[in-house]
């Protein structure tokens, strides 16, 4: 009975230290650095494993020391190809990389994630970033960066076209304003600027006591002139349509995102 208990034991033990690496090697959240305790590490895991799944784009947060003798780009695209990573066929994905004794930081996308994450997204979320990570708030960037993840990858979904600059929704309240100021606001400043000026002139107005003194020492003076054209050349250039969005660029290698930076 004993060795039965004992064998069933070591069959456990065994299978849990087998699927430690089929786990490992599936993270969405790389934590080579150790910055994380091991409760916020599984919290930031389950809300990147939760949003990959939903939209079929792996999202990658990876800490390492430095990135040695390698550019930003190549030490993460190195990463992403020498590991696998990505979802599906296309391999889609977003990954970002900070480099804690370096203070290197760079984005790269791919497959999938090259469409959904455009140029100017990506500078977006950096921009909100990157503060944190120079203040040394490694948890609320790597949420932050899950959430704006989350957020591009739901508009992506529902919208069926990428967050860019022409459609940026947290652009659009000031656009409207700024459309309302010139149709509005703009014809009203004019308008009252031209009625101030004629009754700055109405003031200086002072009233006639002889008949001859509205009729010009010069005789006759033409007040109004008019030119009378037989026709008009205009000459056309053809303004092929343009895409409303940026979109996003790539490097020879098929990766998407950033050339990153310091932080």
């Amino acid at each position: 009975m004993k060795k039965r208990v004992w064998i069933f034991a070591l069959a456990a033990v065994l299978c849990v230290w087998l699927a430690v690496p089929a786990l490992a090697a599936t993270s969405l959240v790389r934590d080579e650095y150790g910055v994380y305790d091991g409760e916020t590490l599984a919290q930031l895991e389950h809300c990147a494993q939760t949003s990959a799944q939903q939209y079929g784009c792996d999202i990658y947060w990876l800490t390492v020391a430095d990135i040695g003798g390698s550019s930003r780009r190549d030490f993460a695209e190195d990463y992403y190809l020498e590991n696998g990573l990505g979802q599906g066929l296309r391999k889609s994905g977003i990954l970002f990389l900070i480099a804690l004794e370096s203070r290197d930081y760079v984005t790269i996308t791919y497959g999938g994630g090259i469409t959904a994450f455009t140029d100017y997204r990506v500078e977006q979320m950096e921009d909100a970033i990157v503060p944190m990570l120079s203040d040394g708030d490694y948890i609320g960037a790597a949420q932050t960066y899950l959430e704006l993840c989350d957020k591009t990858l739901a508009f992506y979904a529902q919208k069926g076209e990428p967050w860019d600059r022409e459609n940026d929704p947290t652009q659009l309240g000031k656009r409207l304003l700024f459309k309302i100021a010139i149709v509005v606001l703009l014809p009203l400043l004019i308008a009252g600027t031209v009625c101030f000026l004629f009754y700055r002139q109405m003031k200086t107005a002072v009233q006639k006591t002889e008949a001859d003194d509205y009729v010009s020492e010069n005789g006759l003076v033409l007040t109004q002139q008019q030119d009378y054209f037989t026709h008009t050349t205009e000459t056309r250039e053809y303004d092929p349509p343009r895409s409303s969005s940026e979109g996003s660029s790539t490097d020879e290698r098929g990766f998407g995102g950033s050339s990153g930076g310091k932080f």
